[in-house]
């Protein structure tokens, strides 16, 4: 989830979002979803509005996520869902 950070000069009317509810936690703003979890901006070509994409978006690198993840913890990831197999494949292509 991309949270939508106003304090590093994200403008929340400029993407569709939704709101992050944690129980016991602060909600908090991120770029909406596609029903398969998907950002709403990811395409078959990969991210539509890279010209202005929030500030976590733009700090992300997936080279280094695949940099320092071995085989087993990138498998593991995937499986449970807390990285999308495509962001590692990527990593792995511009490394």
């Amino acid at each position: 989830m991309t949270p939508i950070r106003t304090d590093m000069g994200d403008d929340p009317a400029s993407y569709q979002t939704a709101m992050c509810l944690t129980p016991g936690k602060t909600p908090y703003m991120i770029l909406d979803r596609k029903d398969n979890g998907d950002c709403v901006y990811l395409d078959a070509h990969g991210c539509t509005i890279w010209d202005r994409a929030p500030y976590e978006c733009r700090k992300y690198d997936c080279r280094r996520i695949f940099k320092y993840s071995d085989r087993a913890g990138r498998k593991l990831a995937v499986k449970q869902g807390r990285v999308p197999k495509a962001i590692f494949d990527r990593g792995r292509e511009l490394a």
